[in-house]
């Protein structure tokens, strides 16, 4: 269970609708950037042009499964929509960073609930997850969706129960729940990207599993050995992560609240308390920060968002985030524009109604 006063120390017991900046001046509801995501249902020229029209501002491109140079045609399409519509759009790339996933799975796999699968053969998976793993441990695949727990462990293997099943593909995320797996915070695929940040005319990179302020130091050297100029987003992603989040501040220009792999680390019923408390905690400090991750998942699917998905969406603005993001909603989506439709109408809505309450 996570330690929410331990997770505090250094933070402040101050609290506000909205982030204050370095010199004390409030940062307004308006300023909030809108991102989306590139995607199968996100990538032509007409496709961004719409959404830029609908309000967003910046757009993310994942760089887990690609490159930027196999990523070309989408920034093409990016430039292109920015002249037609006359705006800006922040380009921010997602690092592959030290991010576990499962292997190559031939058409994927379903697995039911009982199942008993053996990692390491059947479902390949990165040797640190091998050697980490230990009887009872609770194995978490796809950001949770499905759940194993590890029955026996074996030379290079171990056998899991499926808890809770699904249909797994490859490159899906894979943890131990509880567990940090050290791992170095660039990959050379990163190394590759930053290379070509200059070229491609990124704006913004994003690290996944941020634990301490080394990570970003780490990142920052690289990216002014390449002379890449860009602003750093910091994911929280994990324990270590959420408790050593003031120390972060000084290195990164915004904190995400990366609630999918956060949720599988700290549990799914203190993944409200845990973003309740950075958020507090980047107000007090004047530190913007972003709230991602199923803020309207229903949509890839569905028309209608939830309730509760538009609640999330209406809180995370009233209460201070500088930056909001869809990722599958739109990247993945039977009604993409819809959901960006939506998502920026709450935003429009709570601007309206915080400027009210002043």
């Amino acid at each position: 269970m996570p330690d929410v006063q331990s997770a505090d120390a250094g933070g402040s017991k101050a609290a506000g609708r909205a982030p204050h900046r370095r010199d004390g001046k409030r940062i307004m509801a308006n300023e909030v950037r809108v991102f989306g995501t590139f995607g199968p249902t996100l990538h032509t020229c007409g496709q961004i042009e719409a959404m830029i029209r609908l309000g967003m501002t910046g757009i993310r491109l994942n760089l887990s499964h690609s490159s930027l140079e196999q990523s070309r045609e989408w920034i093409e399409a990016l430039r292109l929509a920015e002249q037609k519509t006359g705006k800006k759009v922040e380009l921010l790339i997602d690092m592959k960073g030290p991010e576990l996933r499962v292997g190559r799975i031939e058409n994927g796999i379903h697995l039911l609930c009982g199942d008993i699968v053996r990692f390491g053969e059947r479902i390949p998976v990165p040797p640190v997850v091998l050697s980490a793993a230990e009887k009872g441990d609770r194995v978490l695949l796809d950001d949770g969706k499905i759940l194993a727990e590890v029955k026996r462990v074996g030379e290079g293997f171990f056998d899991g129960e499926i808890i809770l099943g699904g249909k797994l593909t490859s490159n899906k995320s894979v943890a131990i729940e509880h567990k940090e797996l050290c791992q170095p915070p660039l990959c050379a695929e990163d190394l590759e990207n930053i290379r070509q940040i200059k070229a491609f005319g990124v704006d913004s990179v994003m690290q996944p599993f941020v634990r301490d302020a080394s990570d970003l130091v780490k990142v920052r050297e690289t990216l002014d050995r390449f002379g890449a100029n860009v602003k750093v987003y910091a994911k929280i992603e994990s324990e270590s992560g959420w408790k050593n989040l003031e120390s972060l501040f000084p290195v990164c220009d915004e904190i995400v609240i990366a609630r999918g792999d956060l949720a599988n680390a700290v549990g799914l019923d203190w993944i409200p308390i845990v973003q309740h408390d950075i958020e507090r905690r980047c107000k007090a400090a004047g530190k913007p920060y972003m709230v991602v991750t199923q803020m309207l998942d229903s949509m890839i699917e569905r028309p209608v968002p939830t309730r509760a998905e538009v609640n999330d969406v209406f809180h995370a603005v009233y209460d201070g985030a500088s930056s909001i993001m869809l990722t599958g909603e739109v990247a993945n989506s039977k009604n993409a524009q819809r959901a960006m439709k939506i998502f920026t109408d709450i935003v429009k809505n709570t601007v309206q109604y915080t400027r009210k309450e002043k």
